[in-house]
């Protein structure tokens, strides 16, 4: 998942330097995939330390509350979704 995100957001970032059409699409599909996966990821890493991963001992804490504000942030992934749908052919 980690490295599908990473594709999907070099793949806008080429889109957005040529100019692509379909930009908006694959700009707000890169937002919302790689989001999603960097919570699951993190999830994932504090179940694995159990309660430890929820102290500021451990940076898994902080990499959490990272990756749940980029669900937030530059527009929520239900917005993202919403964008997404409205550039369908």
């Amino acid at each position: 998942k980690l490295e599908a995100a990473r594709q999907m957001t070099y793949v806008a970032a080429a889109k957005s330097q040529r100019g692509d059409a379909d930009l908006t699409f694959f700009g707000a599909a890169a937002k919302c995939y790689a989001s999603d996966a960097a919570m699951e990821i993190a999830t994932d890493a504090v179940q694995l330390l159990g309660g430890y991963g929820y102290t500021r001992d451990y940076p898994v804490e902080r990499m959490m509350r990272d990756a749940k504000i980029t669900q937030i942030y530059e527009g929520t992934n239900q917005v993202q979704r919403i964008v997404m749908a409205r550039n369908l052919p």
